[in-house]
């Protein structure tokens, strides 16, 4: 079986990874489809790349254009998430305009290379609808891979559907794909959200990208450990790790900076608890700390919940998928979300952190959602599933 995966940006080709070697181990012939951007993730996994679109073309997600008039949709589904755990209207609109703009600027390349490839099955990042339109214009089936928010384009009922999504099909002369498909997600039941998308639950496996374990590493620690870090896509980690650094003599607990950009730390005093390292693999690291304080990535999230390790989320803005994470930590009580008005408190982070810390139920909470992921169902059984659905067309 020919498998062809899409990947969504830098911060996502983790996600597949897991589920696209379990592909390959099995037999299948496994490429991914990548954005310039994202092709070195892609590569230093160990699987084949298949470039998409050129580098100014995530432009179009990045600065979203105003739409024309009467592109939007009338209404987006009534079931995207919405209040406590979810976006404004204005942020799931903008959003729509975001994938389809990206959608728009990929699907040359993309359907080009599925019409010569000829794949068997389409595995697209919920943010790449470009995979939809590929499936649909080489007549196989798809299935989205996604964790627990919604936040792609699906559209159940016509009345929802913006004419732009409708040109993306019409331009390869495919059918356009309007109901329930069905989605691979990886959250675990404490963090699933309700809505009418069949899925088809998967464990999540961690992968943070190639690394080396340090020798500082090898070793139990002295006491508490606290991780810090931020992702590969965002800035956040620069402004609060900064504040962090201002109170970490005042934190009874060693601090490892693991972040994507040390040089933003480098010219200032480290108190003597603290450790800069640059990118070290969490999964390396967070099975020795204690705590995790992070910038509300998704990935950064489960890779703490399937290592049981409670987690204080400080993301950027109040409408942002950041902030998403922050809110769904809080709710399932794995940890606590400190959000963008109150983190500049002077003694916030530390007060945060003494907090997640010095109460145990949530780092008992994080335990039980490790024992929840470790539960579902893994990779290689979802690629029987996908061998099915491939099978029946």
């Amino acid at each position: 079986m020919r498998v062809l995966f899409v990947a969504h940006g830098p911060a996502h080709v983790p996600w597949i990874v897991p589920l696209a070697w379990a592909g390959q181990l099995a037999g299948h012939d496994i490429r991914v489809a990548a954005r310039p951007q994202s092709v070195p993730q892609v590569t230093a996994a160990g699987l084949v790349a298949v470039q998409i679109g050129t580098p100014e073309a995530g432009d179009a997600f990045i600065r979203r254009a105003a739409p024309a008039s009467g592109e939007r949709p009338a209404r987006l589904p009534p079931d995207w998430p919405s209040g406590p755990l979810g976006w404004s209207e204005e942020r799931r609109l903008r959003w729509s305009d975001q994938v389809l703009a990206l959608a728009d600027s990929l699907a040359d390349d993309l359907v080009e290379f599925a019409r010569y490839w000829r794949p068997d099955l389409v595995v697209y990042d919920v943010g790449s609808v470009v995979g939809l339109v590929a499936a649909a214009a080489v007549g196989v089936p798809a299935l989205a891979h996604t964790w627990c928010q919604p936040v792609g384009l699906y559209f159940l009922h016509e009345d929802e559907v913006p004419p732009a999504y409708l040109r993306l099909f019409e331009r390869f002369g495919a059918q356009p794909r309007i109901g329930t498909d069905t989605w691979i997600d990886c959250a675990p039941p404490a963090l699933r959200t309700a809505h009418p998308v069949p899925r088809i639950p998967m464990r999540y496996v961690p992968y943070n990208g190639a690394g080396e374990v340090p020798r500082w590493l090898r070793r139990e620690p002295d006491r508490r450990r606290i991780c810090v870090t931020g992702g590969i896509t965002t800035s956040t980690v620069d402004e609060f790790g900064a504040q962090l650094l201002r109170e970490a003599a005042e934190i009874d607990a060693d601090i490892v900076l693991a972040v994507a950009r040390p040089e933003v730390f480098r010219q200032q005093k480290l108190p003597t608890n603290v450790r800069l390292t640059g990118w070290v693999p969490l999964t390396a690291l967070l099975p020795t700390c204690h705590a995790l304080v992070q910038h509300g990535g998704a990935g950064t999230l489960m890779t703490a919940l399937a290592h049981g390790i409670p987690q204080l989320v400080v993301p950027e803005g109040t409408d942002t998928s950041q902030s998403l994470c922050g809110d769904q930590v809080e709710q399932c009580g794995a940890g606590v979300h400190l959000r963008a008005g109150q983190r500049t408190r002077p003694g916030a982070l530390t007060a945060a952190l003494d907090d997640l810390l010095g109460q145990e139920h949530y780092a008992r909470r994080a335990g039980e959602i490790r024992e929840e992921i470790a539960a579902m169902p893994s990779p290689a059984e979802v690629v029987t599933q996908a061998e099915a659905l491939a099978a029946a067309g």
